[in-house]
């Protein structure tokens, strides 16, 4: 029960507007990379974040329906995330609002 606890506190650092610390991405990248249902819910409840002002951004950028982006987005993401393709220091800068050029081709499928 604790692992699970610990785990689902990682989650939510991660797919929140806190900055988790690295020791906690490295962790979260772990879980991930080996379980197809954390990956799931990741994508699940990073989706769920999506205001309106959110899906539309999104679709612009995915290049999908505004109703479909969020979870496009987070599919892109977590996958990426699980990759190694976006790093820790790309996480905080999705954090804190900076898109980089290398996080927009991420989140275009590029």
């Amino acid at each position: 029960m604790r692992a699970h606890t610990v785990t689902m506190m990682i989650a939510m650092g991660l797919l929140t507007a806190c900055v988790p610390t690295r020791q906690d991405y490295d962790a979260y990248v772990t879980l991930l990379q080996g379980s197809a249902r954390a990956r799931s819910e990741a994508v699940k409840d990073c989706a769920k974040g999506f205001d309106a002002n959110g899906r539309r951004g999104a679709g612009l950028v995915t290049n999908v329906s505004d109703k479909d982006a969020p979870r496009v987005a987070c599919e892109r993401f977590v996958a990426a995330v699980v990759s190694g393709r976006i790093t820790y220091d790309d996480v905080v800068d999705v954090k804190q609002r900076r898109f980089t050029p290398k996080i927009i081709k991420v989140f275009q499928g590029r």
